[in-house]
């Protein structure tokens, strides 16, 4: 009898610890390359959940919808999304902001509008009747801030275009340009970064128009049911990770140069833009 015991506590015992430490979520979506098949954010997440002592799984959403609704459903869970949705979420679901990455030195990014080498236009206003590409339509760099400069010159998106193509991904976008099915788009410029280097022969494919921004880069954010200790771990390891050395590594083929921390007020440049919109 002691033997069965024994026997059927050894059985359970996996279940029992992984009931004490769940695994939580690290949600990216828009924000890397590969998406759905990073091993870079997959190290990351790793490197997040050991410095901080708060398992994460990673997770890939298919939209920014799509994470905001992974945190409304989980929100005990971390994800790296988009300025637009976290000031939406952060007022409609008490998303907590957490860290913001620095990119070139600065918290800060601009919305490219990119087209083929060897094309007249010179403007985004030039592309009136043409293929609009963007990502998503809650991506600040990718239709929020190319609809905002629009509505500047009393152009509006919707109507604006022939057709506007949502690719998902600002690196579908990229593609949907170098295969000739999109006249123009308008892309994150950290993302432009990372896709040249990836793909270096799109380089001499491709050329920047105009720039829009800066904006506060894309964040860091939790749950509204992460504990403020977690919060607080989180950024100390968020801080810290520039002076680690697996943080560095990991920094470094990110293309960052750290993390910094910032109010919710850091966005509010975002929510001018919305409610001009």
């Amino acid at each position: 009898m002691p033997r069965m015991i024994i026997s059927l506590l050894m059985f359970f015992m996996p279940f029992i610890t992984h009931a004490e430490s769940p695994q939580h979520t690290l949600v990216f979506s828009g924000v890397v390359l590969e998406q759905g098949n990073n091993a870079l954010a997959e190290r990351f997440t790793k490197w997040l959940s050991v410095q901080v002592n708060y398992p994460l799984l990673t997770q890939y959403a298919e939209s920014y919808q799509s994470l905001s609704d992974s945190l409304r459903e989980h929100p005990e869970s971390l994800g790296w999304t988009c300025g637009i949705p976290f000031i939406q979420d952060y007022n409609s679901d008490g998303q907590q902001l957490v860290a913001v990455p620095l990119f070139h030195g600065k918290p800060t990014y601009h919305s490219l509008v990119v087209t083929r080498v060897g094309r007249q236009e010179k403007t985004l206003a030039d592309f009136e009747g043409k293929v609009f590409a963007y990502s998503d339509a809650r991506s600040n760099s990718g239709f929020i801030a190319p609809s905002y400069a629009l509505k500047q010159q009393e152009i509006k998106i919707q109507s604006y275009f022939r057709y506007l193509m949502h690719t998902g991904l600002h690196e579908y976008s990229l593609e949907a340009l170098l295969a000739g099915q999109a006249d123009v788009a308008n892309i994150d410029e950290y993302v432009l970064v990372e896709y040249f280097k990836a793909h270096p022969e799109a380089k001499a494919k491709l050329v920047v128009l105009e720039k829009f921004g800066p904006f506060p880069f894309t964040p860091i954010v939790a749950g509204k049911q992460v504990s403020g200790k977690i919060i607080q771990r989180l950024q100390q390891a968020l801080l810290g990770m520039s002076e680690d050395p697996e943080g560095i590594k990991i920094l470094k083929h990110l293309g960052l140069d750290g993390f910094v921390l910032k109010p919710p007020s850091f966005y509010q440049p975002l929510v001018d833009m919305l409610n001009a919109l």
